[in-house]
Formats: C-alpha cells, sequence, structure tokens
C-alpha cells in the first residue's frame, strides 16, 4: 500500500471536514487513496482530451467529481456499509446457495458496499453479476405523489446540480456492478431527463446508449393550463458492451374491431367476413367478435452466401432462393406450423410462408399501463412493463436490480419470471410494502391475466431476506465473530481501513493481521477464539509477546482493532531487541462510543408527513439501532397512542421529545404472529390533536409497529 503523507495543512483540512460535515476536496481524496487514482486522473479530473477523442458531450457544474474519486470513497469510513440479515423468509438455511434480498438502507451504501465485493453476503456474486438493472429514480422536481387512498409516500424534493450528480454517482456504481452482458433501464421524466441522458452518455459510453423508450405516464386527463400535458416518460436503454443479452419481444397485431352479436346474425356476419377479407382470423369470444389481422411473411432472410438447404413443406421439398437462407429449418418445428395452420405455399412464387399475427415491439411502449395503483403506493410501475423488459434482457435464473425499488414491482416481476432479484429502498413503508407483497405473491395474478382472466400466480416465493445496510443492532454485530471472514470485514471498515487479499500474517510472522494502516500492520484481535473473548485480555504481558516474537523485525505503530472489554491498557510503547519503538494502538469500540461517533454523521431521518417520503438520500455514515417504546389502545373507530419513547437525537444533537421522533406507524389488521404483512401506513403528520388514529376492519389480532425518524422500530405490538 502507498504511504500517505499529510502535512499540517492537510490534517487541519481533514478535520475541518469532518466536523463541518463537508465534502472532503478532491485534491485531498487523492493522498487519502493514491491506488484509485489511474495516470490519466492523477489530478482528479476528466481527461477532456481523451473525451473529445471519443465526441462525448460532458455536463459541467459545482460539485462534479471524477469517477476515480467517486469510487475511492467506497473505502472510506463515510463509504460502504456492512451488511447485515434482519428476517429469513424460506427454507434455505445454506451459505452457499442464493437468496434473494430486500435491503433496507441508502442505495449508496449498498452499492459501495456491492462495489467493495467483500461482505461476505454478497462476495462473489453480485459484482459483475447483474444481468438487468431497472432504475425508476426520484424525478427531481419537488412533486408530490400519493396513493389511490390519498396516502403519500414519495416526494422528489432535490434539484439541480445535487440531484444530477447524486444520480450520476450511483450510475458509475451501478455499471461496475453489471455483468459484460448486461443491461440498465432508466426510467425518467422530462424534467431532468435530458441531463441524464447526457451524464448516461459518460458514464456508460455514448455508443452503449441502444433506445429511448416512451411508456404512459398515466391515463387520466388533467387541464395543465398554459401547456400540454404530459402523457409520456422516458426510459433510457444502456448496455456495459456491445456483447449484451437482448432477445426481441413481440406482441399480437389485432385488427382493432369488437362486434357484439345477437344470435340470429351470428353465422351471417361471420360469413361475411370471411368472403370479404381475405387475411383475417376470426375469433368468437363471448357473445363478440374478435377480428385478428392475419399478415404472412417470407419464411427466408438475406444471406452473405447461397443456402442451399432444403426443407420439406406439406411433404414436398423447397430450396431457398438466391442468396437467402431459411430462417425455420427445424422439421419438427415446421410440422408444429403445417398442424396450427401457420404455414402454406404462396400461389405467385410457389415459396411457403409464415402467418404472422404479431409485430416485434419499437420504442412506442404506449399499449401497456406505464404505472399501477394495485399495492397502494405511489409511483408504482406495471408489471406489464417489467415484464417485457425482464424478458427483453435476461434469462432465467439471472440477477436483475432494483435500487429505487418503492413498492417492489422489478422483484414480484423477476420472481415470477424465475430471476433473481436485488431491491433496495431507504424507507420502511416501502421495505414492509415489498415484504408482503414478495411473501404473499402466490395470491397475486400470474402475469398476462387480466380482470377477465384473473389467473393467481399460485407459487410460494423463493427465498429471501431483509438486509440491513446502515443501521445495525449491536448486538448482532459480535454474532459475526461466528463468521470470522465477516467479523474482520466489519471492524476494518468501521475504522476506515481497506482490506484486501494480502497475506499480512506471512508478511509480519505474526497471526491475525489483516490490513495496514500508513504501511503498518493492523491486527483484528480475534474474538471469533472464544477463549480470547472470555479469558484472554490485552494487557502489556500480552504486547510484550508480540514484541519478542519479531525479535528487531517489528517497529514502528501497530494497531489493534478490539472490542473495548477486551483490553485493560490503552495505547502503550515498548521496545524491540534493537532498542527501537513499537507504538501499540488500541482501536477500540465499545457501543458508547460508536453511538456518539455515529450521531456527529449526516443519518437521514424516515418521513414523518407526506411532503418528504423516500427522498433521493445520500447517508454518511451507519448507525446503530435504538430502542423504541409505544403503547397504544383500541377507541370505537381505531386506536390512541398512549406513550411513545424514541431513544434519538435530532441533527441539533438535541433528544426529540415524544412524538416529535415519530416518523409513521406501520399496521397489520390480522397479524399471524408469524408475518407482518402492512395493511396500512400511518404517517404522524396524520394523526389527529389527541394523538389518535381512525382506522377500519381491525380486531383483536391487529398489531403496529412505530417507526422512528431513524428508521428504528418498535417491537411488534398488538392493539390491546
Amino acid at each position: 500500500m502507498a504511504k500517505i503523507n499529510l502535512s499540517e495543512e492537510d490534517l487541519k483540512l481533514l478535520s475541518e471536514s469532518i466536523n463541518n460535515e463537508t465534502e472532503i476536496p478532491q485534491e485531498l481524496l487523492t493522498k487519502l487513496a493514491p491506488s484509485f487514482f489511474d495516470k490519466l486522473n492523477q489530478e482528479g479530473h476528466f481527461d477532456f482530451e481523451k473525451l473529445h477523442k471519443f465526441k462525448i458531450p460532458t455536463l459541467e457544474y459545482a460539485g462534479k467529481r471524477s469517477e476515480s474519486v467517486i469510487l475511492a470513497q467506497a473505502n472510506l469510513t463515510t463509504g460502504a456499509a456492512p451488511l447485515q440479515v434482519i428476517r429469513k423468509f424460506g427454507n434455505n438455511d445454506h451459505d452457499s446457495k442464493w437468496r434473494n434480498m430486500i435491503v433496507q438502507g441508502d442505495n449508496l451504501q449498498f452499492l459501495k458496499t456491492s462495489y467493495l465485493d467483500k461482505d461476505p453476503l454478497i462476495k462473489d456474486k453480485v459484482k459483475g453479476k447483474v444481468k438487468l438493472i431497472y432504475i425508476d429514480p426520484p424525478f427531481g422536481t419537488g412533486d408530490e405523489y400519493g396513493g389511490q387512498n390519498g396516502e403519500m409516500s414519495y416526494s422528489a424534493k432535490m434539484m439541480g446540480a445535487e440531484y444530477i450528480e447524486n444520480l450520476r454517482e450511483r450510475l458509475i456504481y451501478l455499471r461496475e456492478l453489471l455483468s459484460n452482458d448486461g443491461s440498465i433501464f432508466i426510467r425518467m421524466d422530462y424534467h431532468f431527463g435530458h441531463y441524464l441522458k447526457v451524464i448516461s452518455d459518460e458514464v456508460f459510453g455514448k455508443d452503449k446508449f441502444k433506445n429511448e423508450l416512451f411508456v404512459n405516464r398515466t391515463s387520466r386527463l388533467k387541464n395543465e393550463g398554459k401547456r400540454y400535458y404530459t402523457s409520456f416518460d422516458s426510459i433510457l436503454f444502456y448496455t456495459k458492451t456491445d456483447s449484451y443479452y437482448f432477445e426481441q419481444q413481440k406482441m399480437e397485431d389485432p385488427f382493432e374491431i369488437e362486434l357484439t352479436l345477437k344470435d340470429k346474425d351470428e353465422d351471417n356476419i361471420i360469413r361475411f367476413i370471411k368472403e370479404n377479407f381475405k387475411d383475417v382470423e376470426v375469433v368468437l369470444k363471448r357473445n363478440k367478435i374478435f377480428l385478428k389481422n392475419q399478415k404472412w411473411v417470407e419464411m427466408h432472410a438475406s444471406s452473405k452466401k447461397q443456402f442451399n438447404e432444403p426443407i420439406f413443406v406439406f411433404g414436398k421439398k423447397y430450396f431457398p432462393p438466391n442468396k437467402r437462407r431459411w430462417m425455420w429449418k427445424d422439421q419438427n418445428t415446421i410440422k408444429k406450423m403445417e398442424l396450427n395452420n401457420w404455414i402454406r405455399i404462396n400461389e405467385n412464387n410457389n415459396l411457403p410462408e409464415l402467418k404472422r399475427t404479431w409485430k416485434y415491439f419499437g420504442t412506442d411502449w404506449s399499449d401497456i399501463n406505464g404505472y399501477s395503483q394495485k399495492y397502494n403506493y405511489p409511483t408504482e410501475n406495471s408489471e406489464e412493463l417489467l415484464e417485457r423488459i425482464i424478458n427483453s434482457c435476461s434469462k432465467p435464473n439471472d440477477l436483475v436490480l432494483d435500487c429505487f425499488a418503492g413498492s417492489g414491482t422489478t422483484g414480484a416481476v423477476a420472481e415470477k419470471l424465475g430471476r433473481r432479484w436485488i431491491m433496495c429502498d431507504f424507507g420502511k413503508h416501502s421495505i414492509y410494502t415489498m415484504q408482503k407483497r414478495i411473501w404473499q405473491i402466490s395470491e397475486s395474478k400470474k402475469l398476462g391475466s387480466d380482470d377477465k382472466n384473473n389467473k393467481k400466480y399460485a407459487l410460494p416465493p423463493k427465498p429471501f431476506a431483509i438486509v440491513s445496510a446502515g443501521a445495525y443492532d449491536f448486538s448482532k454485530i459480535i454474532d459475526l465473530r461466528k463468521n470470522k471472514d465477516a467479523y474482520i470485514n466489519f471492524v476494518l471498515g468501521l475504522f476506515g481501513i481497506i482490506s484486501d487479499d494480502k497475506d499480512y500474517t506471512a508478511k509480519y510472522k505474526l497471526n491475525n493481521i489483516y490490513a495496514e494502516k500508513e504501511n503498518n500492520p493492523v491486527e483484528v484481535f480475534p474474538i471469533w477464539d472464544d477463549d480470547y473473548l472470555k479469558n484472554i485480555k490485552i494487557d502489556e504481558e500480552y504486547l510484550k509477546e508480540i514484541v519478542n516474537a519479531t525479535g528487531s523485525r517489528l517497529k514502528g505503530d501497530y494497531y489493534i482493532i478490539t472490542p473495548e472489554v477486551c483490553t485493560v491498557v490503552g495505547n502503550t510503547t515498548l521496545k524491540n531487541s534493537t532498542n527501537e519503538e513499537v507504538n501499540f494502538i488500541l482501536l477500540k469500540f465499545p457501543y458508547k462510543l460508536l453511538e456518539d461517533f455515529s450521531r456527529q454523521m449526516q443519518i437521514e431521518e424516515q418521513p414523518d408527513s407526506q411532503e418528504n417520503i423516500n427522498k433521493l438520500i445520500s447517508s454518511s455514515a451507519f448507525y446503530f439501532n435504538e430502542e423504541v417504546r409505544i403503547k397504544l389502545t383500541r377507541t370505537e373507530n381505531g386506536f390512541q397512542i398512549n406513550e411513545f419513547q424514541a431513544n434519538i437525537l435530532d441533527k441539533n444533537n438535541n433528544r426529540f421529545k415524544g412524538l416529535d421522533g415519530l416518523s409513521m406507524l406501520l399496521i397489520d389488521k390480522n397479524y399471524d404472529g408469524k408475518v407482518f404483512n402492512l395493511d396500512a401506513a400511518i404517517y404522524k403528520k396524520d394523526l389527529a390533536e389527541d394523538d389518535s388514529i381512525k382506522i377500519d376492519g381491525l380486531n383483536q389480532y391487529s398489531a403496529v409497529i412505530a417507526i422512528d425518524k431513524h428508521g428504528n422500530e418498535s417491537a411488534i405490538t398488538y392493539l390491546s
């Protein structure tokens, strides 16, 4: 690892950045993470000569950083966050097997963790393995969006350069997660869509842009005053390389006619249609006639050379025309075409041709709904939309990712199509909406069914888990010692130390050395060994044994990361066999210390009103879950809050009082004691003046979870 040399001025600047919670300057980042800056980007900005070569326009704005700086930040303390499984669903307890994931936390932290590829939960499973990414990020407009019953769950508050840079940062990490044959679809509206196109060209390459698709925004018409009503959103389609997977999708091409019949008219109408419309298929459904446009197309295609391989149709041999080839050569397929009347011999050229009642999709996708409101979650993408995208650019068992998951449409459709999936969102409303949607997916509609043909999916979900990125149960962190690699990765991350795959134990001839800090060894005290956790303490004798074991080889600083309970000494200096000093620096992590440390960082608050739901956020640190207490009593029309206590501090380091720390209440009207299935979300702003809630359908099994502004959850509480 390169030596990090910081001047007094550098240290002062770093301290000011941390204390003021401002971004570390680029020139300082190059010194903190020098190995992440390649020769083309030594100065921390774009190589404009290189960009000019590829003729790619760029956006320049305040706060724009180089890709090298962005990727380097994944290794800083405020970067990636260790992952922790909170709840598991389905029978799959083998670590080697895949488990789909709903990730609760800042999606940027999760993307950084995936990029570093160290966390045992996803190591070698996500980075470079994602076949398809779909995102529908907040549109950065200041607009608010509500569900069909008036509840608000979404607001796009961020605007301008800040918005563009936040999206660009995520796109850079998403590109790194894509497989070489992977694709990404980015949904945007008119507010920032054109800026997003330019930065996406920068991130993925202008030549990797494939299409701009147009999808319905809504079918509801309204008067926009002195402008046209906005009826479409755009979806930008990019690939990582030119060797991407793509399967052209097709749709029925109906002759849009529907006739209502009377019994005595049926035979005459059908006879008239068949006599006067040669290429129309007549379909009779529920006393209505549907006419489908039948087109007959050639079965051969152009070729650079002549193919003389024949096919047999209706028992006769046919050769392709000059410099043409047969598109269908398998005789079993041709036999199926014959049996279903999909093939005929053209009377003019005496060649076989195929009946086509379909057409390939173009970029106009207005034939399907762009949004849906089946799960009472605003800006909920339709299953028809995701079905088309997922089928186009992935195959069964491929990995699909959505880091702005909202109601969970991407994961639900991926599940039904046999793909693996990861969904990420910050809001607890979203997490519990997705949890219920996947857990009860067997009761949802089968893909392709409609109101007249309402078939259920009828299959249970594959194993999945709720995973936390950025907020942890401290007691479970200690459980990570049962998984040595997970524990080591976690505690190194706490102190901003970069882990890598070098064999430091061999280098220093000492056990338990897993990293270097400023070219000095870092020991992780091995509490995965019960004897060390319970009986062995870091005292002066322990430190002397380290020095004696190395003779004169060890000198300078020596770091030890340890729980506070495992040490009885502070920083200590000893001398080696040649009288040179060895400075033992103990990096302790008591719960209280980390709790205070985390509160100095920016923690984005969960929403408490309809105006600020699911903002595009960038949390800058992890924090530990706090206890939340709530007491409730039933009323005639709902329930009453009698007591609420949250142990969190606001951004001014003051403790919230009473209900000021409440974000929302989640309600399961019929809790089965096993899985909490969200039926309603009540935000703090929606409470009555007497702190009561009016809601129908409650019974003796109704239960509530209270969420404070930092996302901490109360225990599941039955309504008494």
